[in-house]
């Protein structure tokens, strides 16, 4: 099969179309035919090997899997053993390992079937950063519902969401003010517009000292990790909280110091500081298509690029020049 491939950790510049071999479904494992995937801030960190430290799971030298991509939709093709509630021929959505190929293997507790009226476009926008930013939200409620899977509990609170304009920015807010949360949402001054457009009430330049970003927040998710602790601690509520979600950070240990502040601080004070270590989940993907579904949220996409253009449509993504997703084609990769 055909599929986006890099031999060596770099730019953009080292991807390239070759040919590789189809896989087989393993125990737990379905197989899809990649209609669509997507670009995440994780695929630009792990074609770089970056932060540095990442590479014992991705290969030391160099990397371990050749092809790269998370987000998914497709069809299924086959199905591997003990594998239950899907079928060949169902449509489904997911994150895989190496989703910029023909055919990507998916495993079955991270899919989801896409639900009647969403298409395939909107379904690839979905996993990685939506799974993120339900699970992040959630973190958010009261001890008491954090069991709250459809988020019921996040009406009337007051949510800021920094670097509210990525991919996991945009779905945040949507969400969050899709289930009644007065949501803030800080960007730089290009993107504001697209937070609004998101769900935003109210929008902050991320850009400028003197921009008021608001305090008394019941729930403040980070995503940047551009603000310090201090800062974002002043604008928690009493008894608010702080989830953070950052991938941001130095080139050999990446978000590593900031997660051991987040989790130090939170031993001394009342507030609650929390740090959010996603994971692939098919019911909370369900979940997240379900809003789609019903008109609540609208993924917002920049555009659907080929798939055999992978090294532009990363290069767009690095350069801040997509305003919402970009949707790889995957009918394109010959």
């Amino acid at each position: 099969m055909r599929a986006v491939v890099r031999r060596r950790y770099g730019g953009p510049e080292r991807l390239e179309v070759a040919d590789v071999h189809e896989p087989s479904p393993g125990a737990g494992e379905l197989v899809v035919r990649v209609a669509t995937s997507a670009v995440n801030a994780a695929d630009a960190f792990i074609l770089r090997g970056e932060p540095r430290i990442a590479r014992l799971s991705f290969g030391i030298g160099r990397p371990s899997q050749p092809v790269l991509g998370r987000d998914v939709a497709g069809t299924v093709t086959a199905v591997g053993e003990g594998v239950e509630g899907f079928a060949i021929g169902d449509r489904v959505h997911g994150e895989a390992d190496a989703a910029w190929a023909e055919f990507a293997v998916l495993p079955a507790p991270a899919a989801a079937r896409i639900p009647r009226g969403v298409d395939l476009v909107q379904a690839a926008a979905l996993p990685l950063p939506g799974v993120t930013a339900l699970q992040a939200l959630r973190m958010g409620l009261p001890a008491g519902e954090a069991s709250d899977r459809d988020l019921t509990g996040l009406d009337g609170m007051k949510a800021l969401v920094t670097g509210a304009s990525g991919n996991v920015g945009l779905l945040a807010v949507a969400i969050a003010a899709a289930h009644g949360a007065r949501v803030t949402g800080t960007a730089s001054p290009a993107r504001l517009d697209l937070v609004r457009r998101a769900g935003a009430e109210h929008v902050a330049d991320r850009t400028h000292s003197g921009s008021d970003h608001g305090v008394g927040y019941d729930l403040i998710v980070d995503l940047t990790g551009h603000r310090t602790l201090a800062d974002l601690m002043t604008r928690l509520a009493p008894r608010g909280t702080l989830v953070s979600s950052t991938g941001a950070g130095g080139r050999t240990l990446g978000p590593l110091p900031r997660i051991a502040a987040v989790a130090t601080r939170d031993l001394v004070t009342r507030r609650h500081l929390r740090v959010l270590a996603a994971h692939r989940d098919g019911a909370d993907l369900a979940t997240v298509g379900r809003l789609v579904r019903d008109g609540r949220l609208t993924p917002i996409i920049d555009g659907v690029m080929p798939m055999s253009a992978a090294a532009d449509a990363v290069r767009r993504f690095e350069a801040g020049q997509g305003h919402g997703r970009i949707i790889l084609d995957a009918t394109r990769l010959g």
